[in-house]
């Protein structure tokens, strides 16, 4: 589209029009996210004083993405687009998904003000994303998976949009007692266990990593990886492993 308005200039009425109308939408979408943050900024922040500081949540993320080196990323549950925000600069196209056409009002909003040229947004739904097979090398779902009714279908879902080799990340909490949250935050469940979350990824054709757990009092927040691999470059990597061994072997025999 600015293809196209550079190509037509702003001199066209239609276009001028048009792109009036788009600065009114923008104030529109900037009043309304301002609105929204004012309304609930103590409901967050309460939550947030329950566990770690976001920030070192945010910086064990962003090690993760770029030892990862994916081209394109996918936000699962994106919310304000705080992931597409920290982790789009990692990679080339970032998109967010939410089935709020409030959050992704926010999230544009957003974007636009962090300068995020690769990242958009769109609606959708977790459980049936609106996305091909194996169209990302990432995928995040940060700080949802507690409000999902099927977070086992939630991960099966996102496993089908990962490509081979690629990398889906967990953010979540460990199991935890506050019931409040249920009834306060609307909370589907009080955290995961890691061999659950291994479980449902093992169920979904991925490789689980080990967990990263950030302590936080007294809520722990939980990284959790898994890894689409690859059969093919397995399969290499046996015989790599295997021929190493015998030529060992031989070392061993010959003295």
């Amino acid at each position: 589209m600015r293809h196209l308005v550079e190509a037509c200039g702003e001199a066209d009425r239609t276009i001028a029009l048009d792109l009036q109308r788009l600065a009114a939408i923008k104030r529109q979408r900037a009043e309304i996210a301002a609105a929204y943050f004012c309304e609930n900024a103590a409901r967050w922040d309460h939550i947030r004083s329950l566990y770690v500081d976001e920030r070192e949540v945010e910086a064990a993320l962003d090690e993760i993405i770029a030892a990862a080196q994916p081209h394109d990323l996918l936000d699962i549950g994106t919310g304000t687009g705080r992931m597409l925000e920290i982790l789009g600069p990692y990679v080339g196209r970032a998109l967010g998904i939410d089935q709020s056409r409030e959050m992704l009002a926010l999230a544009r909003v957003n974007l636009e003000r962090a300068g995020l040229a690769n990242g958009t947004v769109r609606l959708g739904d977790m459980y049936q994303l609106p996305l091909p097979d194996a169209a990302f090398d990432a995928i995040v779902i940060h700080q949802v998976l507690h409000y999902a009714e099927r977070p086992a279908d939630a991960i099966a879902e996102a496993a089908r949009v990962l490509r081979s080799e690629g990398i889906l990340i967990v953010v979540d909490f460990a199991p935890h007692t506050l019931e409040f949250l249920r009834e306060e935050q609307a909370h589907r469940r009080l955290g995961f266990a890691d061999r659950e979350v291994a479980d449902w990824c093992r169920a979904a054709g991925l490789d689980p990593a080990p967990a990263r757990h950030l302590a936080g009092d007294p809520l722990t927040v939980v990284i959790w990886t898994a890894y689409r691999r690859d059969p093919a470059g397995q399969a290499q990597i046996r015989r790599r492993s295997t021929g190493r061994r015998v030529a060992r072997s031989e070392e061993v025999l010959l003295g």
